[in-house]
């Protein structure tokens, strides 16, 4: 769509004719966008539109359409450029562990380009497309995708949960094969007397919300060095810089599976994608729905860290299984004396 951005409609479609259909289609004069036309939706999803008072003035007087081309950003267009990020980050990392090569990286990128063109050649196309794209969105979440979901799982636990969970994971080969591919590494280790209690309770994450600083002002804080309101992020929205700093496998899949969530609960989104399909689903909602587990009848937000005491550790072990699913989202204060348990619902 740059091709269009702040030219003439007159000059673009002299060499694209079928992309006057892409402005206009649907629409009458003055400025009206028939409910469900195909300009409505490029302009809803692709933020494309022209000066439809424009357009029909000149054009009822047998005039060029010169008016201008306008492509403004949208919050879906956001999503997906942020969810592009993330993405080529594991296609990277999995192009330096061998699980695929160049040669087939290029190749997606070829047919992704070639779709591109067909949408341009055929501006009609793109309702059926996006809703393929909507399809394997919907698939890398963790309700729908088993890869995903044993990621997820792995994002916050312990080495007891990884062996219960995830028997092959007692084979010292298999841990480091999935420490390596995935990025798992050490996020709180107790400090506890006992040896095997520290080996058992000795948590695992990625470079995924590893630490967070929080400032004086409520409800925001600076999640590996990006200033974020600490609820809206782990619902899944952006932050203030897209380029966030996680490039392990499983650091950026699960990050990916928040925005997903957040891309079909969004309200400016679902607007959008209703112009295409007639129900916009919600992952999130079907998630809380499986990954059922229970609260401690006591909640509390705050631990002490770093865990020295059996009790602090005991009451930490009654919080896994919501951890483990997602419910609550553990947080280890980098400045600070103590953990954070935020209910995510």
């Amino acid at each position: 769509m740059e091709i269009a951005h702040g030219k003439l409609l007159s000059n673009v479609i002299r060499d694209r004719p079928e992309l006057e259909f892409l402005f206009v289609g649907g629409t009458s004069p003055p400025d009206k966008y028939e409910e469900g036309s195909l300009a409505l939706i490029y302009k809803s999803l692709l933020g494309a539109s022209v000066n439809l008072r424009e357009y029909y003035f000149l054009k009822v007087h047998g005039k060029e359409p010169k008016t201008i081309c306008t492509i403004s950003k949208t919050d879906l267009l956001n999503y997906v450029d942020h969810l592009s990020v993330l993405l080529r980050r594991v296609l990277d990392r999995a192009c330096e562990t061998g699980l695929i090569t160049q040669a087939e990286v290029r190749n997606a990128q070829e047919d992704s380009e070639k779709a591109a063109l067909e949408i341009l050649a055929e501006p009609d196309t793109l309702p059926n497309k996006f809703v393929g794209f909507l399809n394997k969105a919907l698939g890398l979440t963790v309700a729908y995708n088993e890869y995903t979901r044993f990621i997820w799982h792995l994002r916050k636990i312990p080495k007891k949960y990884m062996m219960e969970f995830y028997p092959e994971m007692r084979k010292s080969e298999v841990f480091k094969f999935l420490q390596e591919l995935l990025g798992l590494r050490e996020y709180i280790v107790p400090q506890v007397e006992d040896p095997e209690i520290v080996d058992l309770y000795t948590i695992f994450s990625f470079d995924y919300a590893i630490k967070m600083t929080f400032p004086t002002r409520a409800g925001y804080s600076d999640v590996d060095g990006i200033r974020v309101n600490i609820y809206q992020y782990f619902e899944g929205k952006l932050p203030e810089s897209k380029y966030e700093p996680y490039t392990t496998i499983g650091g950026c899949l699960c990050r990916v599976n928040e925005l997903i969530w957040e891309f079909f609960k969004s309200y400016e989104v679902g607007k959008s994608l209703r112009l295409i399909i007639t129900e916009v689903p919600d992952p999130f909602d079907h998630w809380k729905n499986m990954a059922v587990s229970e609260l401690p009848d006591q909640l509390i937000s705050k631990l002490n860290y770093p865990i020295r005491s059996y009790h602090t550790l005991s009451v930490l072990d009654e919080y896994l299984p919501a951890i483990f699913t997602g419910r609550v989202e553990l947080i280890k204060e980098e400045t600070g004396e103590c953990l954070h348990l935020i209910r995510r619902w």
